[in-house]
């Protein structure tokens, strides 16, 4: 159990300082040890990822603004906080991050989750903006 709590508190460091930049990016391996390669990526932990309020307004982010840090994002959580949100949708395969010097940059990968499930990733994005106007009360 001990040795599970090191590799979950090592996969997220350095996630608030950034994490990849363009849909072409180099990937690194060094970032990428716990990020599924294609075949990888399972529906029942891009949709548990999508679930969560946070990481869908990342997901937007990261549609609108391509590679971005996580400290770009200016969530409101702590730095631990999106540390965590960030390695959820890593792990299942939403984004890719990449390491340049003490930067981690987050890219959104929407061509192979296009390719895996048509019309998920704009159905998420679509039903996350619906969901951020609505008002108030109505949530």
């Amino acid at each position: 159990m001990k040795q599970e709590r090191g590799a979950e508190q090592g996969a997220g460091r350095g996630v608030g300082r950034g994490e990849g930049r363009g849909a072409g990016a180099r990937r690194s391996a060094a970032a990428d040890a716990d990020q599924p390669d294609r075949d990888g990526i399972r529906l029942d932990a891009v949709l548990h990822a999508a679930a969560d309020p946070i990481r869908r307004h990342m997901l937007g982010v990261l549609a609108e603004r391509g590679e971005v840090t996580a400290a770009e994002m200016n969530l409101p959580v702590t730095r631990a906080t999106g540390s965590y949100h960030c390695r959820i949708l890593r792990q299942a395969g939403w984004t890719h991050t990449q390491v340049r010097g003490r930067e981690r940059y987050l890219s959104l990968r929407r061509e192979e989750l296009d390719a895996l499930y048509p019309g998920l990733v704009d159905a998420v994005l679509t039903a996350e903006r619906t969901e951020q106007e609505r008002p108030a009360q109505a949530k």
